[in-house]
């Protein structure tokens, strides 16, 4: 099992993969309580006062936005508060 990360801190590593264009592996928590995984998913922007941040697909130009605190792990490390 990989390290845990603060929720912040996973805030801001989001922010970093914007920049350098980095593919990240994120397990979210849907509205109908399932846990949904996106892997090699590219982060295309952030919302820090809605408190979200934008996915997109490279593969199928898929976009999904996910609410940060329904994040439950990023690339391996689970995520806490």
């Amino acid at each position: 099992m990989k390290t845990p990360i603060y929720y912040k801190d996973a805030q801001l590593f989001l922010d970093e993969c914007i920049k350098t264009r980095e593919l990240v592996s994120v397990t979210v928590l849907l509205k109908d309580g399932t846990l949904r995984r996106y892997d090699g998913w590219m982060v295309i922007s952030s919302h820090w006062k809605g408190g979200s941040h934008t996915l997109k697909n490279p593969a199928s130009k898929g976009i999904r936005k996910v609410r940060d605190i329904l994040i439950f792990e990023i690339n391996g490390h689970p995520i806490y508060l």
